[in-house]
């Protein structure tokens, strides 16, 4: 196929140069964003390395109503059984990514024993040194259990909002302590029930911790739209360079 003229080829160039400018920008924006949890959270409670406002500390476990491992049946593609949460589906900040999921056939008892409840916490208990101990929280979207590299935490609803604990969990200080305290072979680290239930932290009122995740909702809530518009950039972009190429721009 013979190149366009020279003008045309500037044209092109110029409208995927700006397609490209606004993913840039958009990725920026979604930087900003990311940094809000753990700025919200210093804001109201502080620094849990200092405690400024001097909350009683204490350790995880004893909040908690449970703290167990996830199943290790093996996962399938096939869509036989319920959705398995696998490493890939809490990001770093301790969102959910669901677009790849895997599901699990399990037995009644174990399917009863496994299946997560709204607020419950996810905590990646092996993984690489850098990414052993992100934290997420399950929020109910439909029905799911947990891996086995996770385990799952319930704490006592007036004792620990979830929440709370999820966005302390990653904090950048809070990963340097979990990549500490993970031993591990080559590759692989792991963090085992015992050493998460004694991880010690500030316990704010929960009054204020209710407070505080309903603000999480809030950002969460633009981020998901954030990440919808980043979908249509990228999609908008693909689109326009498979044009170019096929010269229909």
């Amino acid at each position: 196929m013979p190149l366009p003229p020279l003008v045309e080829q500037e044209r092109i160039v110029k409208l995927l140069d700006e397609a490209d400018e606004l993913r840039k920008l958009r990725a920026q924006a979604d930087l900003r964003t990311a940094d809000l949890l753990p700025a919200l959270f210093h804001e109201m409670f502080g620094d849990p390395d200092t405690n400024p406002f001097d909350w009683p500390v204490k350790s995880a476990g004893d909040l908690m109503d449970a703290c167990d491992y996830g199943t290790s049946q093996k996962a399938n593609e096939d869509g036989r059984g319920i959705p398995v949460l696998r490493m890939g589906n809490v990001t770093t900040d301790g969102d959910l990514d669901l677009e790849k999921l895997k599901t699990v056939e399990l037995a009644d008892g174990e399917l009863a024993k496994q299946r997560l409840q709204a607020g419950d916490v996810l905590f990646n208990r092996t993984n690489s040194r850098e990414l052993v101990g992100k934290t997420g929280m399950w929020d109910g979207r439909f029905e799911a259990v947990p891996a086995s590299y996770f385990i799952r935490v319930r704490f006592r609803p007036n004792a620990e909002h979830p929440q709370h604990f999820t966005t302390f969990m990653n904090l950048p200080s809070m990963k340097r302590r979990l990549a500490d305290m993970a031993r591990g072979a080559v590759g692989q680290a792991n963090i085992n029930s015992k050493e998460l239930k004694s991880i010690e932290f500030p316990v704010p009122p929960i009054k204020l911790q209710y407070e505080f995740a309903a603000r999480v909702s809030d950002i969460r809530v633009m981020q998901a739209e954030q990440a919808a518009s980043r979908r249509r950039l990228d999609n908008l972009f693909q689109s326009m360079l498979h044009r170019a190429f096929q010269g229909d721009l």
